[in-house]
């Protein structure tokens, strides 16, 4: 069965789109690749860790290499358990000539991560409506702000986007060209690696495929998903993850992570702040909300099978993803390559299908919406959290391109709607706000390194720590700091157990200087402080006994 409409229709005035394979459609596409890999890996290893999120994963491949726990990483000197081993491995593996884990080589698989699912994008966009659309939706997720913003981060959550969204081509392949077992089989697979990245939150891919399938070809096609092959990959899957976790925890995995940790952080907290989170989502998929809402307008006229899929899976994937109890930007994060392919699909045939309308106000709001950005930018520190004040530009010479690039933007859209040229209005928008984020990742990790820079705390601390001995932090120390000064981190949550520790073996102690007094109290008089530093917003102190 094939999606009612597949056919790739454009502009007049933008011709018909090339032969499938051609050599222009072969150059356009390495040349979305190449742009990807420029917007992606400019960031990349530029940044010192400072979120205990992105530091916990080069720590744990660094355990890897130091220690050969590649089964089950330890983290402060106890099996961490709570995610799968997929993405800490392939840190490892990539930091294994060196033998020691970098900012760059921890940032790597997420940046292949990220262009994989650029090229995911182009191929289900290619699948279902034509070589057109596939790149002009890759343009759009490189040009969306929060994917670019983690396609560098360590973080697991690129990895899984990555693998779910190849999920999701081997899906429609297999029920649109006849892929058989071979399709089927790398779509149960990309899932268990999503599930292998991340956990259990991989699964969401599997929820998106079967409501999307039901929804368009009725819930008698789900017999021919060939179900056993899927339990057989998830059980390969399950066994990687859960055999050694299950078996050097002696059963604390079940207890302490499935039943302890994933369920609680999904299912509490209230209804209302979940739903709050759509709303941010849209927000964050700004400027192109405004050309998917003027989509919705022109749907009801012209229906299409392979727009129903992907927007049955796409809304899959907010609810389940987008519903957890306990909430991050970065969860979100698998949502905007549906989204983008929506926005492509919309751009790229409605101007043939009687949408002209609905695409002259999408692309006279988003010129809007950009200029209106351009505008706002200069004043923006004043409302901006200082943990995202790195991103904005902070010399006039940088905010004059981000705001020329931002009215360019605009002002591509504004003659695309007016000569009804409304892919190249569209897609030099995109290769503008690639730009930008181009700018933004030459100049942003210098200033995220101003304000959350760590490293010279650590230097301070390894100085006065030997090689195998330890830290002691009280109350609490961020991973970052592991990862600077390579030694055992001790947390204390009590100032009597940081003394305690102390008095067993004198050792460096971490502290912010708020805590000093009551601490102070408790250590030898002979204590002193070796080193201070002003790091994200706090002032932390290096005592010695």
């Amino acid at each position: 069965m094939t999606p009612a409409v597949t056919a790739t229709r454009v502009d007049a005035d933008e011709g018909a789109p090339p032969p499938r394979g051609s050599r222009r459609q072969t150059l356009a596409l390495l040349g979305v690749l190449v742009l990807a890999l420029l917007v992606f890996a400019l960031p990349a290893g530029r940044r010192p860790f400072w979120s205990s999120d992105e530091a916990r994963f080069a720590v744990l491949a660094q355990d890897i290499l130091d220690h050969g726990h590649w089964l089950v990483p330890h983290l402060r000197g106890d099996l961490y358990l709570n995610k799968p081993q997929l993405y800490f491995w392939s840190i490892a593996v990539l930091s294994l000539p060196m033998g020691r884990v970098t900012e760059l080589t921890a940032a790597i698989p997420s940046v292949a991560s990220a262009i994989a699912t650029v090229g995911a994008v182009v191929a289900i966009g290619r699948l279902l409506w034509g070589p057109q659309v596939g790149l002009l939706a890759a343009l759009v997720l490189i040009a969306t702000p929060p994917f670019y913003a983690f396609s560098h981060a360590v973080l697991a959550d690129v990895m899984m986007t990555a693998f779910m969204m190849w999920a999701l081509y081997f899906l429609l392949r297999a029920q649109m060209v006849g892929g058989g077992t071979s399709a089927l089989l790398a779509f149960y697979g990309c899932i268990g690696a999503a599930v292998l990245a991340k956990g259990p939150a991989g699964l969401a891919a599997l929820a998106a495929a079967l409501v999307a399938t039901v929804v368009t070809r009725g819930p008698s096609a789900l017999a021919r998903l060939k179900p056993l092959y899927g339990l057989g990959v998830f059980a390969v899957a399950a066994t990687v993850w859960f055999a050694p976790y299950f078996m050097q925890s002696e059963g604390r995995f079940v207890s302490r992570v499935l039943v302890g940790h994933y369920t609680p952080w999904y299912f509490s907290g209230g209804l209302a702040p979940r739903l709050s989170r759509f709303a941010a989502l849209l927000g964050n998929f700004l400027p192109w909300t405004v050309l998917l809402a003027a989509a919705v307008a022109w749907w009801p006229r012209c229906p299409d099978t392979g727009r129903r899929w992907i927007g049955a899976a796409t809304i899959s994937l907010a609810i389940v993803l987008g519903l957890s109890g306990h909430q991050r930007a970065r969860y979100l994060l698998p949502i905007y390559p549906g989204l983008a392919l929506l926005v492509a699909e919309f751009v790229g045939r409605a101007g043939a299908e009687g949408g002209r309308r609905a695409l002259a106000v999408g692309a006279w709001a988003f010129a809007a919406v950009a200029a209106t950005a351009a505008v706002v930018v200069p004043f923006l520190p004043r409302f901006v959290a200082s943990d995202d004040r790195a991103y904005l530009p902070d010399s006039r010479i940088e905010l004059a391109v981000i705001v020329v690039l931002a009215l360019g933007a605009a002002l591509s859209q504004a003659l695309g709607a007016r000569r009804a040229a409304f892919v190249t209005g569209t897609v030099g928008a995109a290769l503008l706000i690639a730009a930008g984020m181009v700018v933004e990742g030459a100049t942003y990790p210098r200033r995220y390194a101003r304000d959350n820079d760590l490293r010279p705390l650590a230097e301070a601390v390894a100085r006065h720590t030997p090689p195998g001995g330890a830290v002691v932090a009280y109350p609490d120390a961020r991973l970052s700091l592991d990862f600077y000064v390579r030694r055992l981190v001790l947390e204390a949550a009590t100032p009597e157990k940081a003394a305690a520790l102390v008095s067993r073996a004198p050792t460096a102690v971490v502290t912010e200087e708020t805590h000093w007094p009551v601490l102070a109290a408790v250590l030898p008089r002979s204590s002193r402080v070796a080193a201070r530093a002003h790091v994200g917003g706090r002032d932390y102190m290096v005592i010695l006994p």
